[in-house]
């Protein structure tokens, strides 16, 4: 009643207890059982898959916390910049040209963006590294490449940094059937085709992504006992759209860029430790 009375809510009001971001929006994709991974790209971005288990032990090179479901749990990785480096390249390099213009001219260099590689490191990184004083680097630039290159080249970068948490999350032992794209990676039907390509794995996209809002529109849901459980509410609320195949060809030929990706961090973190120095 005090509480009612403070924010002239009536006393008949229902309240919940909802989630953090990532686990209502992981929530609204459905990622609710076994073999079920989230891939979010805004800001930030973000990995996140089921968990049954709270007894695995990742040495803090992902997050590892409770589920908003009952008695469940998550694994996620974090891209600091992910994506903040497409805004950063694209402010930076083609400020007048719409995001869907950039996309479209990307998709047209192939795959390595002609020999270019892009890390995403620009305020530092949190998964799996968490350093702040690491920075991002371009490597491979060469005189024929022209800028959509580069910009497929942060496109292909952003996604390799977040492959680092699939990779991680694959080697605790997880399957992973199949990935729910969200976030600004997931209206760009050649970013969805490079997710798909670079994890391996294929990669669903929603009807009506509406991310953690709808994730704690569900939990009330259940709450007020509309349904039974949150999977239950998931697979009412949840509407998929398309789900875009990896390329066998293009898994092979990201498979061998993503491990040249793995080496540009320990061959450039002290170089930017040096050149800490410098900045502002």
């Amino acid at each position: 009643p005090e509480v009612a009375e403070q924010t002239g809510l009536p006393v008949s009001v229902n309240v919940f207890a909802g989630g953090a971001d990532n686990t209502c929006g992981a929530i609204g994709a459905g990622i609710l059982a076994e073999g079920r991974m989230m891939s979010s790209i805004g800001t930030s971005g973000v990995v996140l898959a089921y968990e049954q288990s709270g007894e695995k032990d990742f040495a803090g090179r992902v997050h590892y916390f409770n589920h908003a479901e009952p008695n469940a749990y998550y694994i996620m990785g974090v891209t600091l910049a992910a994506g903040y480096s497409f805004d950063w390249w694209k402010r930076t390099f083609a400020e007048d040209v719409p995001f869907a213009e950039i996309v479209q001219r990307a998709a047209e260099s192939p795959i390595g963006a002609n020999g270019l590689l892009f890390t995403p490191y620009l305020v530092g990184e949190r998964t799996p590294y968490a350093d702040a004083d690491i920075r991002g680097s371009f490597i491979g630039i060469d005189s024929r490449q022209t800028k959509w290159d580069f910009a497929r080249a942060v496109m292909e970068g952003i996604t390799f940094s977040l492959n680092e948490s699939v990779e991680i999350i694959k080697a605790s032992g997880k399957t992973i059937d199949s990935v729910v794209s969200i976030g600004g990676g997931a209206k760009s039907a050649e970013w969805l085709q490079i997710q798909a390509d670079i994890f391996g794995i294929p990669v669903e996209k929603l009807k009506n992504e509406q991310g953690p809002g709808l994730g704690a529109a569900m939990i009330a849901a259940c709450g007020v006992g509309w349904f039974d459980s949150l999977k239950q509410c998931a697979d009412a609320f949840k509407q998929v759209e398309s789900v875009v195949e990896p390329r066998p060809d293009a898994v092979a030929r990201y498979k061998e860029l993503f491990a040249i990706y793995r080496d540009v961090y320990p061959r450039t973190k002290e170089l930017a430790k040096r050149l800490k120095a410098f900045r502002p």
